[in-house]
């Protein structure tokens, strides 16, 4: 099921995921905060098409977006406890970090999948975050 709620919220919003993960976070208030050194991402859903490089739409089946809604490997990091990415005795960061609103890559086997407000969701352990990755569309 895609995260938004009426056809006006998605023409709104489809050239703007960033965006739309983002107010619809907002949308949650102060109901959820982040704690230890968990990071919360919503989950990155793909566009109704994709277009070629010689300008033609290649429309994706439903299944393909029930597959990348589950097996996503990207999502917006939307909420960060206060121990995410802080050194200790055991794990150095050597200065990485990510913030909310950047975009993460993971593995499908890491964190723990949620759904809030038909957001599409995953808690990952900062440990379990790959990469940040400037343009979702790069990972499938």
């Amino acid at each position: 099921m895609p995260p938004w709620r009426t056809d006006e919220e998605k023409q709104d919003y489809k050239d703007d995921p960033k965006g739309f993960l983002l107010d619809r976070w907002a949308l949650l208030g102060d109901n959820v905060e982040a704690f230890h050194n968990w990071v919360i991402t919503a989950t990155y859903f793909l566009p109704d098409y994709l277009e070629t490089a010689s300008g033609h739409k290649l429309y994706l089946p439903d299944k393909t977006h029930d597959e990348a809604l589950w097996q996503g490997k990207v999502g917006l990091v939307v909420a960060k406890g206060p121990l995410a990415f802080l050194n200790d005795a055991h794990v150095d960061f050597k200065g990485q970090n990510v913030e909310v609103g950047d975009w993460v890559m993971y593995d499908i086997m890491e964190g723990r999948q949620f759904t809030i407000e038909r957001l599409h969701c995953r808690r990952l352990k900062d440990l379990q975050i790959v990469a940040r990755i400037k343009d979702p569309r790069l990972i499938y």
